[in-house]
């Protein structure tokens, strides 16, 4: 039998089989993951099947198509594979439980605290009773103190007692930092400055990026003596992407009125941000066009001015995305898009399926404002379809944001549940009393530091708008986390209540949108 299948579906559906490759092999506890190669040789089989099959037999039938899924289940369980680590003497996780002096550069932005630092460096060379100087790889994450200052690209020599990472209590944080490649710790070591050379990036990058971090820096700085606490903190976490020295109170507030996504760079934040900025460019008069270019243009300066960390380029590809949707007015074309940006990714880096929340919210968010947002669209439009007063462009446009932002948080609910232990019930409510400042709370947080750095005299003069902003925002989670019932304690979520949701909502969206259509 004959099946038919558009170039277009058949993309999806590899996508979406590499992508359960994947999370199958992320599940699987490891039990075949080790076998990679015979995966990799299963797929290769399945390439010279189908290519045979098409030369002698033009009749592509359904054993075709799913050896074809079969193919891309196959090359993502061996992608998975070929992610985790391998010891040897030559990784710096091999001498993991002894201590170890070695040398290496910090190549990655360091991470400042209230009371300490942490350096990620990649280790270069390590001295060994056989080799004083044997070429080594593998990060390493050190913990040390606040002072002396270390930068970006410096090179150093270090020695201390190597540790494994651990889960800590519920939290699984060995599978946290191995998403950033990082199988080994390090805590208060001997530090100092190697004068010698070691192996880095080219001169010229690590010239460009220093200058960024410099530059980020004296965002920072400029934001501490702009603001008081916590709003800098907060502004520093929703913009820098800094987030060590925001009290945990607050941050526990944040979370239990259900608007954590906010405080750290995040695709599920910066796609709201970015659909709701075109939006307004678009209720205002400005044409789809170049809305688009101008939304997407800032993004990439944003990017940029902030150093280009992973999860930030990830929310970057997520929220250019949400943009394309909203220029298409078409959200369901976009799923070939989305499928194939996380696909991507997750070539570059696999292990982010099960073990990066801030990738699954993304996603999800994004599925949400594709699949969701379309049917609370025509319920609300069919409530107000009789009521004149609600027909005004800029009102409907507005009423619209706010009916996004409810939309894109439905199906995150229960990776919410499952990694935060806790679901806001007043989440649909602060969200919609705050997200619609978060458009100018990022143009200002980012105009008013880098103005007073020329007139730092008259720098709270540029920051009061945005302090009472931060404020009004703090205010409001404060002030609904207090209320009767605000939020559910969730301290176990079974895995098949989260399938037999997913499958309910994947079952309604496909009888909704049937029925739409009949």
């Amino acid at each position: 039998m004959r099946a038919n299948f558009s170039r277009a579906k058949l993309f999806l559906y590899g996508c979406v089989s590499f992508i359960v490759g994947i999370a199958s092999a992320s599940f699987s506890g490891g039990v075949f993951v080790a076998d990679g190669l015979w995966f990799f040789g299963l797929a290769v089989g399945c390439a010279v099947t189908i290519i045979l099959w098409r030369l002698f037999d033009n009749q592509a039938g359904k054993t075709a198509f799913f050896l074809f899924c079969l193919l891309f289940f196959l090359l993502g369980f061996w992608r998975y594979g070929i992610s985790l680590p391998v010891s040897g003497p030559d990784k710096i996780w091999f001498y993991n439980g002894r201590e170890a002096e070695f040398i290496g550069v910090v190549n990655r932005e360091l991470d400042t605290r209230q009371n300490s630092v942490k350096l990620t460096v990649g280790a270069r060379y390590i001295g060994t009773e056989r080799e004083p100087s044997l070429p080594i790889s593998g990060n390493v994450l050190i913990t040390t103190k606040l002072y002396p200052r270390y930068n970006y690209g410096d090179i150093l020599k270090i020695k201390c007692q190597l540790k494994q990472p651990e889960p800590i209590d519920d939290f699984y944080y060995d599978r946290y930092l191995a998403v950033q490649n990082i199988y080994s710790l390090c805590y208060n070591p001997q530090i100092e400055i190697f004068k010698g050379e070691a192996r880095r990036a080219s001169p010229l990058l690590n010239a460009i990026y220093s200058a960024i971090l410099k530059l980020k820096s004296q965002l920072a700085g400029a934001m501490a003596a702009g603001l008081p606490e916590p709003a800098n903190s907060l502004l520093q976490g929703m913009i820098l992407n800094n987030r060590g020295e925001l009290p945990e109170e607050l941050k526990q507030s944040f979370s239990q009125a259900g608007i954590t996504h906010i405080i750290a760079i995040s695709g599920m934040n910066i796609a709201i941000i970015s659909v709701i900025v075109i939006n307004l460019l678009i209720i205002i008069g400005v044409s789809r066009r170049f809305a688009l270019l101008l939304s997407a243009g800032a993004l990439l300066i944003y990017l940029g001015l902030i150093g280009l960390p992973a999860s930030a380029v990830r929310a970057g590809i997520m929220a250019f995305i949400a943009m394309l949707a909203v220029f298409l007015g078409r959200l369901h074309k976009l799923t070939n898009a989305l499928v194939l940006a996380a696909a991507l990714m997750l070539i570059i880096n696999p292990k982010m399926l099960r073990d990066d929340v801030g990738f699954q919210l993304s996603f999800l968010a994004l599925l949400s404002i594709i699949y969701v947002y379309p049917i609370f669209k025509d319920w609300f439009e069919k409530i107000i379809k009789a009521e004149k007063r609600w027909q005004a462009p800029l009102l409907k446009g507005v009423i619209d944001v706010i009916i996004l932002t409810l939309a894109a948080q439905v199906l995150t609910l229960p990776v919410i549940a499952l990694n935060f232990h806790q679901v806001s019930v007043v989440a649909p409510l602060v969200n919609v009393s705050v997200l619609f400042l978060l458009p100018f709370i990022m143009v200002s947080g980012l105009i008013a530091p880098l103005i007073s750095l020329l007139l730092p005299s008259l720098a709270w003069l540029w920051f009061t708008p945005t302090y009472l902003t931060l404020a009004y925002m703090i205010w409001v989670a404060q002030t609904a986390v207090r209320l009767p019932l605000a939020y559910l304690e969730v301290e176990y979520v079974w895995a098949g209540w989260i399938i037999l949701f997913y499958v309910l909502a994947s079952g309604g969206i496909w009888w909704y949108n049937k029925q739409k259509r009949g």
